[in-house]
């Protein structure tokens, strides 16, 4: 299979994964805090991957350049979740949806800003794709602190966006160990301040941990190795369609109309987008 095409199906995965997390980031943060959450979840991924990393120390393979850059990917990471969290506490999952996905626009305005590398395509697929997503999430509300924090957040998840694709040739493992460090260090702090966590909450994060951070970013790092970013941050706009679709498995939800129409914009754009770049030579 041709590197993109793989690089293209990998990002796919990891929206299908982030997909899946929407109702259980919501049922985690009504019993715990959005500190707790966000640290807990980078805690147990950490505590996942440390047998690997102490792995690759005895074997003397251990690339510490990688982690740093991990690291300093994890500060990113580590603020949209917790900034995610936090705003939609205050706000609704649709609304909390929409403005998280305009972390899309952010990498497309520093794509043509700051690298100047940019197409009409580019342009053409991200206005279909934030059409869609307006429609398919129908937010409404005013300016409110919920809308501020997430907005922020959508600016973290940008900046990680970009930075993934700027060390993806760095080691994976370390580079995900790493990410995962910031919030984990954290936990200790959340403990004293949020308090026990319950069995139930803990089976959700443990969940969002296994599958939405350590198999979903491991995907995301390896497909964005062979991706661009631009490419990237539009299909990760898919997120909030699989998050209907399993919805919509669960019967939690109906189909309705405009769901259809929005759904259908977001994969058209993204078709556009993936098409272009498995067509061109732009840099990753």
């Amino acid at each position: 299979m041709n590197k993109r095409v793989a690089g293209v199906v990998s990002l796919v995965v990891t929206t299908i994964l982030w997909g899946s997390s929407f109702s259980f980031i919501k049922l985690s943060v009504t019993d715990v805090s959005p500190l707790t959450y966000s640290s807990l979840r980078s805690f147990i991924a950490v505590i996942l991957l440390t047998p690997i990393i102490l792995l690759r120390m005895y074997r003397g393979v251990l690339s510490i350049n990688s982690l740093y850059k991990g690291f300093i990917v994890g500060i990113t990471y580590f603020l949209g979740l917790f900034l995610q969290a936090a705003g939609t506490v205050y706000t609704t999952p649709s609304l909390s949806a929409f403005i998280t996905g305009l972390n899309s626009v952010h990498v497309h305005l520093y794509i043509a800003l700051v690298e100047r590398n940019y197409g009409l395509i580019d342009g053409i697929a991200l206005l279909l794709a934030l059409s869609g997503l307006y429609v398919l999430t129908s937010p409404s509300g005013g300016l409110t602190i919920g809308v501020l924090l997430i907005l922020m957040g959508s600016i973290a998840w940008a900046a990680q966006i970009i930075l993934v694709s700027r060390y993806g040739s760095s080691s994976i493992i370390e580079i995900l160990y790493g990410m995962f460090l910031p919030g984990a260090l954290t936990y200790p702090f959340a403990l004293i301040l949020g308090g026990a966590v319950g069995i139930e909450a803990l089976i959700y994060i443990t969940y969002l941990a296994v599958a939405c951070s350590v198999l979903a970013t491991f995907f995301q790092v390896w497909g964005q190795r062979y991706v661009s970013p631009l490419t990237a941050a539009l299909i990760f706009l898919l997120e909030p369609v699989f998050a209907l679709l399993f919805s919509l498995a669960m019967g939690l939800e109906g189909i309705e109309p405009y769901k259809v129409i929005g759904g259908g914009l977001i994969v058209i754009a993204t078709y556009l987008s993936s098409m272009a770049e498995l067509s061109s030579n732009r840099s990753k």
